[in-house]
């Protein structure tokens, strides 16, 4: 049976720690504008600390690899518990954000339902798995995109979409004092700084700590005067991150183990101080592109998890030839960001790759920085957040009414 609603209820589906992070601040916009809206969510520590309820604490879904085959059983029982809470909750619109696999099963069950959903950082069709447009098409009201070549792909399935802006763009902490990050670190602001950024996830961890941390000799002697700061994310364990660390400094001789400055939690203040940055691929390497500092990438994948996408790139289930979103956003077949993936990610092939990066009078450095000033006006449309929030609101006004269904049987 169905029920005529306005909006006053909406429920929001995060996976991981940047996509909470991305909630809270459009659950803080939608609360600005209109204060009585009631929301509920599967989220984290952001959401948390805004004050919305949350069904789930989404911690243990952000996997990799492996782990994302291992963790299918907890994701089907998170499914049922989030569907029994909608059954009382009666949401007037769903938010999914990021976090693709999860988030269109949920989509196709909501729908079901008769719940509005919405989707804000869609999955990114345009490099693997070009099917789940179907998939959106049939089960999600409207796509907010983050990309402004999103909008023209959604569009021409006749999907519903508005390109929001990237939400890192304004929200982004403005660059940090370099001098006074060197006097909190011990740094000396003279001298070259090189940022080691391998990752927030402990796969990362395993992977690319120990070749970013053996590539500092290689560097050392082409530009003896390189200080080299770690970041350590908050998202990892500090015992188990100090433990890899250690493993791979004891593999220096003892005459030769170079100084690296461990930055907990620092991420932002390293990219904006750094003079290049070494760093796993994802939203940070964004991050470091709107800073303006030059980065080199790096991934490792576990072997298996490497066959696959290797096996994608044969069979055209991959379709770009890079994985940095920098060169994913300027030109995937002509990147200005080098990359080292898998074997190449090794200490002699990172050195040679980012010392030239460290001279931004460089080619090298001088085409990537150039990039950067493309990227940001590309992705500069405001406030991502508040463009969502406003989007949600207009097409939940109470001018536009819309049937929620209630008591539909679970999946089985």
């Amino acid at each position: 049976m169905e029920r005529w609603v306005t909006i006053n209820k909406l429920f929001i589906i995060t996976g991981d720690y940047s996509g909470d992070v991305h909630a809270a601040n459009v659950a803080r916009e939608l609360w600005r504008m209109q204060p009585d809206m009631e929301i509920a969510a599967v989220g984290g520590v952001n959401l948390k600390s805004l004050g919305v309820e949350l069904v789930s604490d989404q911690s243990r879904m952000g996997k990799l690899g492996l782990g994302s085959v291992l963790s299918i059983p907890e994701h089907f029982l998170l499914g049922r518990k989030i569907l029994k809470f909608l059954d009382n909750f009666q949401p007037d619109a769903v938010l999914l954000v990021d976090y693709g696999g999860f988030n269109l099963w949920m989509a196709s069950l909501l729908k079901k339902r008769g719940c509005r959903v919405f989707y804000f950082i869609p999955p990114q069709l345009w490099a693997s798995r070009k099917g789940r447009i179907n998939k959106i098409k049939a089960f999600v009201d409207h796509v907010f995109c983050i990309f402004p070549f999103e909008q023209a792909l959604y569009e021409s399935q006749e999907i519903p979409v508005t390109y929001v802006g990237h939400p890192l763009v304004g929200q982004l902490p403005p660059p940090a004092d370099k001098n006074a990050f060197c006097r909190e670190f011990g740094l000396d602001p003279s001298r070259p700084i090189v940022g080691l950024l391998p990752g927030s996830r402990k796969t990362e961890i395993d992977y690319l700590l120990k070749p970013m941390v053996h590539s500092v000799l290689a560097i050392l002697r082409k530009c003896p005067g390189a200080q080299f700061v770690l970041s350590q994310a908050a998202s990892l364990d500090p015992d188990y991150f100090l433990e890899r660390l250690n493993d791979a400094m004891l593999e220096f001789p003892i005459d030769q183990t170079p100084k690296i400055t461990v930055v907990p939690n620092r991420s932002h203040a390293m990219l904006s101080t750094s003079d290049a940055v070494i760093a796993a691929s994802g939203t940070v390497t964004l991050e470091a592109a709107l800073y303006g500092t030059p980065t080199l990438i790096v991934y490792k994948l576990h072997p298996i998890a490497h066959f696959f996408y290797q096996f994608g790139r044969a069979f055209n289930l991959v379709y770009l030839p890079c994985i940095g979103l920098p060169n994913i956003l300027l030109d995937p077949n002509h990147p200005v960001v080098p990359e080292l993936m898998q074997d190449a990610a090794n200490p002699s092939g990172i050195a040679k790759a980012v010392i030239p990066l460290l001279d931004r009078t460089s080619p090298e450095a001088g085409r990537m920085l150039f990039g950067f000033e493309q990227i940001h006006r590309q992705l500069n449309q405001g406030n991502a957040p508040t463009n969502v929030a406003a989007g949600i609101l207009e097409m939940l006004s109470g001018k536009k009414r819309f049937p929620v269904s209630s008591n539909l049987p679970l999946p089985v």
